[in-house]
């Protein structure tokens, strides 16, 4: 990606929305999350909040994706508008952070939350007592957003969505 599309600083997360083909979207360590065109190799900066890029993911449906940010501000960048906004300020850098029903972010204080769209506090997991937890350093949502992986040292977390309770629920620890 960087002989593709040059930048100033260094590459720190990428996604590839579905519903954008020939569009690749990364963040960049001085804060700036871009848009690389395959069609044309050209890149653009859709917005700059000067916090070094942490994390991203795209929506399920496609249309926009979010960003994580060092100093824990998640932004979210609508791509048909092509608004950006800040949702929340996480409650730790959030390292692990993926968009499923609900926007999920894990980082390095041993929680797991989800919020929605508003950054409203939808449900915390808090494992703070667990002296095995390291911090959340990856994540992965299933195709319907029903299902979260978080990844953690040596374990892996699962969630899943109960909507008809509309709850988080820990399926297991592996």
């Amino acid at each position: 990606i960087c002989n593709k599309f040059p930048t100033s600083s260094s590459v720190t997360c990428m996604t590839w929305p579905k519903e954008k083909a020939n569009d690749i979207y990364f963040g960049v360590a001085e804060g700036k999350v871009k848009v690389g065109v395959l069609r044309s190799n050209k890149s653009g900066t859709l917005f700059n909040n000067e916090s070094y890029v942490i994390s991203i993911s795209s929506s399920r449906d496609g249309t926009a994706i979010i960003s994580g940010h060092l100093d824990g501000g998640i932004y979210v960048h609508n791509l048909e508008s092509q608004n950006s906004s800040k949702v929340v300020t996480h409650h730790s850098i959030p390292y692990a952070l993926a968009w499923g029903e609900h926007i999920v972010a894990g980082g390095n204080d041993a929680k797991v939350s989800f919020y929605d769209t508003n950054g409203n506090l939808v449900q915390r997991f808090d494992y703070t007592n667990d002296q095995k937890i390291r911090d959340f350093s990856s994540v992965a949502a299933n195709q319907s957003g029903d299902t979260i992986v978080l990844g953690n040292f040596n374990r892996i977390y699962i969630y899943s969505y109960n909507s008809r309770r509309q709850v988080w629920e820990e399926l297991g620890i592996k």
